[in-house]
């Protein structure tokens, strides 16, 4: 968005919520203006419009920045599928796996692929003799929640706020990278896999794959 589709949406907000800006000196507007510009330097100016709407629509009181970027993931987010319908599609996949288990992973919804990690995870899975589908089932409703809140999370994440962890996350070496890992997301040793065929190091950060080969 724009400096001047900014004004806009606030003149919208103002009509809507006069109360709310009755009392705004020019320079807090002024300053009002250069955050939002900030905040939605990345987002479609249509799509903003209308979430600032649908709030007005339902909202007594003026919508914050993290409401309006709430209402926006709801129009953009595709139906997320519940826990069990998650697990049934790994439950799926994991039995064509012995052979297929690359293009069965493709399948998966990102959710799942979080969870499982790689196609040599569900071939893994697939040819053990000691695979229990109830322990694992009960490790996957364990992080699931977590996993999808991260997901969400990243989406709603600013760019530059990305930039920034992707120069911390490759600027670290393994062990610091597994810590930093360990402290900010969940605990490694719940997770179903950390190694490839290879036997590389797998570690999820954030929106990508870290292989330490």
């Amino acid at each position: 968005m724009q400096r001047d589709e900014i004004i806009v949406i606030l003149g919208t907000l103002k009509t809507a919520y006069p109360k709310f800006y009755v009392d705004m000196s020019k320079q807090e507007m002024m300053n009002t203006i250069d955050l939002w510009t900030e905040m939605f330097a990345h987002e479609d100016a249509k799509l903003v419009t209308v979430a600032v709407k649908n709030l007005i629509n339902t909202f007594k009181w003026v919508p914050t920045i993290a409401d309006i970027k709430e209402e926006m993931y709801k129009l953009t987010e595709t139906k997320n599928e519940s826990p069990i319908e998650l697990w049934n599609c790994i439950k799926k996949a994991i039995r064509n796996s012995a052979y297929n288990s690359y293009d069965e992973f493709q399948k998966l919804p990102e959710a799942a692929k979080t969870f499982v990690g790689s196609p040599n995870q569900l071939r893994e899975w697939a040819l053990s003799t000691d695979y229990n589908d109830g322990v694992v089932k009960g490790q996957f409703l364990k992080q699931i929640e977590v996993i999808q809140k991260r997901e969400k999370d990243n989406k709603l994440m600013l760019p530059q706020v990305k930039n920034i962890i992707e120069q911390l996350t490759s600027n670290m070496d393994a062990t610091k990278l597994l810590n930093w890992y360990y402290n900010t997301t969940c605990q490694i040793n719940t997770m179903p896999s950390l190694y490839g065929e290879a036997g590389e190091l797998i570690i999820w950060t954030k929106d990508k794959w870290y292989y330490n080969t």
